[in-house]
């Protein structure tokens, strides 16, 4: 369910800076407001897929969870300048689907 939120959320901001909404700030690492909305976009559209998989019990939306994740904090801890307080909550949640889903798909696969 945390996974869903979390792409829930990369895919809103992807639209806000998309839309060039007042909400998201134009000061960015590298490269412009645009490039980062529609990564954002479809990165969410990745992790929302990968939820519905790991949902499914399936491997491989564990393995692009894990991996879009880790990609996730590490863009956010990019724009922990511009908003310091939203970054670091995704990180941590990032951090926490992480290590949930780490430690408990090897326990689903021996039980089954």
């Amino acid at each position: 369910m945390l996974l869903g939120l979390i792409a829930i959320f990369n895919i809103i901001d992807g639209i806000a800076a998309v839309s060039n909404s007042r909400y998201v700030a134009d000061k960015l690492l590298f490269a412009n407001l645009d490039a980062w909305g529609w990564f954002f976009l479809v990165w969410g559209v990745i992790q929302l897929l990968a939820a519905f998989a790991v949902y499914k019990e399936k491997t491989w939306g564990v393995v692009v969870a894990v991996i879009t994740l880790f990609g996730n904090a590490i863009t956010q801890l990019g724009a922990a300048e511009v908003n310091p307080v939203w970054s670091l909550t995704i990180v941590a949640l990032d951090v926490y689907v992480m290590y949930a889903l780490i430690v408990h798909t090897g326990g689903r696969r021996r039980a089954s």
